[in-house]
């Protein structure tokens, strides 16, 4: 299933949205575009079975595990130039406070692919997703 954009932002596609932030041939401004549009097909690509809804916030990219813009997100990503930024929300559980969130940031694709991962599953945004279980534990052997 990938991700696909909240339809509350139906306008644009999660790709259309991105492509604009990418400079002409004069950068006049840091690509946020094509960075992004590299987590899209990461997103597309590790996760094929689970839905995952991207809301826009400026440039930000909102993960939700619904279609509504009025249910939490539980990870953010930024993109800029060759660097990327993810946070997510703790559970309640786990939080030292109210809406406490865990930061990130690396400038390697295949490390973001496990901090998303991570992401997704310390959130408990997609407890159900079984594809993401299955990608957490896989991250979790590889450290033992």
């Amino acid at each position: 299933m990938g991700i696909k954009r909240c339809s509350e932002q139906k306008r644009q596609t999660l790709e259309e949205f991105y492509a604009e932030f990418i400079p002409d041939k004069v950068k006049t401004f840091a690509d946020v575009g094509t960075p992004m549009l590299k987590v899209l097909n990461l997103l597309n690509d590790t996760f094929p079975e689970t839905e995952i809804y991207g809301l826009t916030s400026h440039a930000t990219l909102l993960l939700l595990s619904e279609d509504s813009s009025l249910s939490p997100w539980f990870v953010a990503i930024n993109g800029l130039e060759d660097e990327y930024y993810i946070e997510y929300l703790m559970t309640p559980d786990k939080e030292p406070w109210p809406n406490a969130r865990v930061k990130g940031a690396t400038k390697s694709l295949n490390e973001l692919q496990q901090f998303i991962i991570i992401a997704m599953k310390e959130s408990a945004g997609w407890s159900n997703s079984i594809e993401l279980q299955r990608l957490y534990s896989d991250i979790k052997d590889a450290k033992h």
